[in-house]
């Protein structure tokens, strides 16, 4: 294993002999040069990818210690990579540190990758900020898409053609908040298209002549259906947030009456088992609130 690593990551290491099985080992692994992926790209040879699988192998054996300098290594790896990691991936560091009961640290590693992703968003934002002017230079049209996960808002602007400037005497003027994803449209899947020739052959179907539809009133046109699957997604998905935040409030403050793990939380959760509604009631007894009443 460590001549395969060593070859991996292009170590010219004298005597010094690097390995994961200790810390001293892991703490001295480099930060590696990549070359560019090929096609579609698979990571599984990085280094960055052998270190998150070692951490599960570490931690199942009781090692946390260097379960969490594998991901620690990772973490400080990923921003080099040639393979692009998402915030998840590196807030794994952050769940094994409470696992371990490093509540403090784990706070304080969580707070610089908030801040590293609100950097890389900004700086994703203006990036495409930047295509948007390269590409929307060419044309003042652009097409929202044919979706039906979207909020209400959203709802009323699919299945159009948008004048950006809004000088368009055929088209109505592109709301400024499409223009940018808003954290109150999270999980809203509304997309535009530059339309650079302004010949009206949409990707989605519409009724009668074009530029009408495309002035149709503002109205929310989902089906009963669409709106129930698009709220029960939202809920699930903000449920699961909430959940998670009073799973890692009891196993910080009450361990004694915590579950070993949020899975299992959430399966006594989802059955509504007694031991869930006992649970329930002494973690709301001990916090001396309901904690899923509290706004």
């Amino acid at each position: 294993m460590f001549d395969f690593i060593k070859k991996l990551i292009g170590i010219s290491s004298g005597n010094i002999e690097y390995d994961l099985d200790t810390l001293q080992g892991i703490e001295r692994i480099p930060i590696p040069n990549y070359k560019p992926l090929q096609g579609m790209g698979n990571p599984s040879n990085n280094i960055e990818y052998i270190l998150q699988k070692k951490a599960t192998e570490h931690k199942k054996n009781g090692r946390m210690d260097l379960a969490i300098a594998c991901l620690r290594k990772a973490n400080e790896i990923f921003p080099h990579s040639n393979f692009s990691w998402a915030e998840k991936d590196y807030m794994r560091l952050v769940e094994y540190l409470k696992a371990d009961r490093q509540f403090d640290e784990a706070r304080k590693e969580e707070a610089k990758i908030k801040e590293l992703f609100t950097k890389f968003n900004q700086e994703q934002q203006a990036h495409n900020d930047k295509i948007h002017r390269e590409i929307y230079g060419n044309t003042d049209i652009v097409s929202t898409n044919e979706t039906s996960f979207v909020c209400e808002e959203c709802a009323k602007y699919t299945k159009r053609y948008f004048s950006i400037s809004g000088n368009s005497k055929r088209y109505p003027k592109l709301p400024e908040y499409l223009l940018h994803k808003s954290s109150a449209h999270k999980y809203c899947a509304i997309e535009l298209y530059p339309v650079l020739d302004n010949i009206p052959e949409p990707a989605w179907n519409y009724k009668g002549d074009f530029i009408k539809y495309c002035n149709r009133p503002f109205i929310d046109e989902r089906t009963k259906e669409q709106k129930a699957f698009f709220e029960k997604e939202v809920k699930e998905k903000e449920d699961s947030l909430k959940d998670k935040e009073f799973y890692d409030l009891i196993f910080e403050k009450f361990p004694d009456i915590a579950p070993k793990s949020f899975g299992g939380f959430r399966r006594m959760k989802a059955a509504n088992s007694d031991n869930y509604k006992k649970l329930l009631q002494k973690a709301n007894e001990l916090l001396g609130y309901d904690f899923y009443e509290k706004k």
